[in-house]
């Protein structure tokens, strides 16, 4: 917890990315001013300590005229004389604080660097957001196969505090509907479960079978965070920042 100076008290997960890029992840992002910029190899993707006007100049500062990123806040940003807000994402933000139910008897395997090409393949395919080249770096995955063939995945992202993210769950469109999906997720939750820490993840507020799928594994809607997607405005021939 986070006690500010007019006393109120802030949940590590009401601004999950800022504080995790000023803790464990801190070494996965750049700071400039009270943002933190993650490093492109991982996601395109900025965090702010909070949405105030200094930290969307700031912001500003640090991109390039016509470059977009996107911006993972507790709140709706809007548009200002330099960034241009391009679309906003709402996202449920879910919490698995009690006992994991009883996954599917589906074998899951820990997934390695020689996995990572079929993972990218199943990601293309099942599209559940980006995938990038460190990612087995920041936590385990967990895969289903069909002989030599990956069709289901999940993983860990964040982790701060007592919290570890589930991540990237997807199963390929030919093998929905065989509880693969609940098989990976609940690997990933026994795994994070097992090391003495909480199971999170963000979901879209319209996908509602997977919100199905993981109230159904004893997750509950903690609050609702923000994908902002900005572009850097500017007069043309205005130099990089």
């Amino acid at each position: 917890m986070t006690t500010l100076a007019d006393g109120l008290v802030l949940h590590p997960l009401d601004n999950h990315l800022w504080n995790a890029l000023n803790g464990a992840w801190a070494g996965y992002s750049r700071a400039v001013g009270r943002i933190r910029l993650l490093s492109p190899d991982i996601a395109r993707v900025v965090a702010l300590e909070a949405v105030s006007p200094a930290n969307l100049s700031t912001l500003a500062w640090a991109m390039a005229v016509g470059e977009e990123i996107l911006v993972i806040a507790p709140q709706v940003l809007q548009s200002t004389a330099e960034l241009e807000v391009q679309s906003v994402k709402p996202v449920l933000q879910m919490v698995a604080d009690g006992p994991i139910p009883a996954a599917p008897d589906i074998a899951t395997f820990r997934l390695s660097v020689a996995d990572f090409p079929q993972m990218l393949a199943l990601v293309d395919v099942a599209r559940p957001g980006p995938l990038g080249p460190r990612a087995l770096e920041l936590g385990n995955f967990r895969g289903i196969f069909d002989g030599a063939k990956l069709v289901a995945l999940a993983g860990e992202r964040l982790r701060f505090d007592r919290y570890t993210e589930v991540a990237t769950v997807c199963t390929h469109p030919d093998y929905r509907g065989r509880g693969y999906a609940r098989a990976v997720v609940s690997a990933v939750m026994q795994e994070i479960v097992d090391a003495g820490r909480t199971p999170f993840l963000g979901v879209d507020d319209g996908n509602i079978a997977a919100i199905r799928l993981y109230e159904a594994l004893g997750f509950t809607h903690r609050s609702t965070f923000y994908l902002s997607l900005v572009k850097r405005t500017g007069e043309a021939g205005q130099a990089d920042r």
